[in-house]
């Protein structure tokens, strides 16, 4: 086997770069055939890792485009869409494009009559095959199980997809996309010294990482997306339990759980909430005795074994695409040292036998 997750993170930089290259040829069928039509909301649909990142790239999709943007798993759009909104349109991501409930989703879709866009990586699928329009999501190949440049590619898809859609449309200008994909470059760029740093540091930490039976990774504002995919990672990869809560969330009754045997990592972006994830720590420190572990850009943690600080970019709308990465290598390091290869499923004949993909 010559693949590796840790070499598909370090890919991810350019794989953004790549992306934005390529937009003219990839995205221009899509940004067509929506060109032309009113569309009033936004519904993207996918499951585990594609789900993460719409929900990682939406507010600067609506942003762009100024019209609502829904995140929803294929199945409960199949299930509970069941007033028809006029414009709607609905973009079924799947990297594999094989997932059955995508395939499902959109199926429903084009029976309510709404514009249908499927976004693979893997071309001629069955998720492809389902929209009424395609767009390719140019991010290279990716053989390991758990997927990460994938992760930050279909983040910078989406945002860009729509910033060039809304130009098109005349809502922004070509100065403004080129400014988000210098965003999208700079909140990217980073990501192998990122990586390389996050290794030694868990490296440094493997004695108390390898222990870990139940974590919780806490997040907030821009990074919701990376706790997210952050404790599937783990979870794929280290198989442990590993559960993500949004802050405020943890905050009414989860609690109640966490005593000294308990880990915590938080996902520490400065801003509104940072004071009070502040407080969390002390509390859970003093009177718990949690195993707590930070990634933050504060350099006021810096002489602080169990926390990662780096200088983060901390865009308002991206940030997810640097502070996943600690946890997208947490899974290699504590993995390998735990004699397992998270580049292979558990069980590689699992979604035959569940029927989850279609082949």
């Amino acid at each position: 086997m010559t693949y590796d997750i840790y070499n598909y993170i370090l890919e991810s930089a350019e794989t953004v770069r790549n992306l934005i290259a390529s937009k003219e040829e990839t995205m221009h069928d899509a940004v067509e055939y929506l060109a032309d039509k009113d569309v009033r909301r936004v519904v993207i649909l996918g499951s585990g890792t594609s789900y993460h990142a719409c929900v990682a790239a939406k507010r600067s999709m609506a942003k762009s485009l100024g019209i609502p943007v829904e995140c929803m798993y294929p199945i409960d759009f199949k299930d509970g869409e069941v007033v028809r909104q006029e414009g709607t349109a609905v973009i079924g991501i799947s990297q594999a494009g094989r997932s059955t409930s995508t395939i499902l989703a959109l199926q429903k879709a084009k029976e309510l009559g709404y514009y249908t866009i499927s976004c693979t990586s893997e071309r001629n699928t069955p998720v492809q095959e389902e929209g009424e329009c395609y767009l390719h999501l140019n991010v290279g190949e990716e053989l390991s199980g758990p997927k990460t440049k994938g992760f930050i590619g279909s983040i910078a898809e989406l945002a860009l997809f729509a910033a060039v859609l809304a130009c098109r449309k005349g809502r922004m200008t070509p100065e403004e996309v080129s400014a988000l994909e210098n965003r999208l470059i700079a909140s990217s760029e980073n990501i192998p010294d990122i990586a390389e740093k996050s290794r030694a540091w868990a490296e440094s930490n493997i004695e108390e990482l390898e222990k870990c039976r139940r974590l919780i990774i806490v997040g907030y504002g821009g990074c919701i997306g990376a706790m997210m995919e952050g404790s599937l990672k783990i979870l794929e990869g280290v198989r442990c339990s590993v559960t993500g809560y949004q802050m405020e969330e943890f905050m009414h009754g989860i609690y109640h759980s966490v005593w000294e045997n308990d880990y915590i990592i938080y996902l520490a972006e400065p801003g509104e909430y940072y004071s009070r994830l502040k407080g969390m720590l002390r509390y859970f420190d003093e009177e718990r005795h949690a195993h707590q572990f930070v990634v933050t850009s504060d350099k006021a943690f810096e002489n602080s074994r169990n926390a990662f600080v780096y200088p983060f970019r901390d865009d308002e709308d991206f940030a997810t695409m640097e502070y996943v990465v600690p946890l997208q290598v947490i899974t290699k390091v504590v993995s390998m040292r735990l004699g397992i290869d998270c580049n292979i499923p558990s069980d590689t004949q699992f979604h035959q036998k569940m029927g989850s993909y279609r082949y």
